[in-house]
């Protein structure tokens, strides 16, 4: 039955119920907010480490590269003139321009641009290596130091087709 002391026990249930009911919004609304925020934070964090990395690993193969250059890598011509340098490319074959045949495992060869690679076994053809662990120098004066032990050659412009 609905007598005034009921109406007024359920108008104060159902006013307590709005207010404490909308409280509990905004702090489910705030904790969905702090979540977010950590998440972009754990993403901008990862971001930050994953450019870190990428730059050491950048420094580290500049420091190789460098070192191959000033050791004496093979420097790679164009097989149709041996006047021009051309670019070396990972994962295919270096030719000894002589005999015609694949330059052996453990030959380290560069180009003009400034990569340098190592020849290694070609796990598909046991036959042909291929160059492998790639290196990169930007520094264009060891570039050219070493562009001079081949004098008679001159630097083109890599194409791609």
């Amino acid at each position: 039955m609905f007598t005034t002391r009921n109406l007024l026990i359920l108008g104060a249930a159902l006013f307590a119920q709005n207010t404490i009911g909308g409280g509990f919004g905004a702090l489910n609304d705030m904790q969905i907010q702090g979540r977010e925020s950590r998440l972009i934070r754990s993403a901008q964090q990862q971001e930050q480490t994953r450019l870190t990395l990428s730059q050491d690993a950048v420094k580290q193969r500049d420091t190789i590269a460098r070192e191959r250059y000033e050791k004496g890598c093979v420097m790679v011509v164009a097989s149709d003139d041996k006047t021009k340098l051309t670019a070396i490319t990972e994962g295919l074959p270096v030719y000894d321009s002589a005999r015609k045949i694949p330059l052996s495992a453990g030959n380290i060869v560069c180009d003009s641009n400034g990569l340098t690679g190592e020849i290694v076994v070609n796990v598909l053809d046991k036959l042909t290596p291929v160059v492998s662990n790639t290196a990169f120098t930007s520094d264009r004066a060891i570039v050219a130091a070493a562009m001079k032990r081949y004098q008679g050659t001159r630097y083109t412009m890599p194409s791609q087709k």
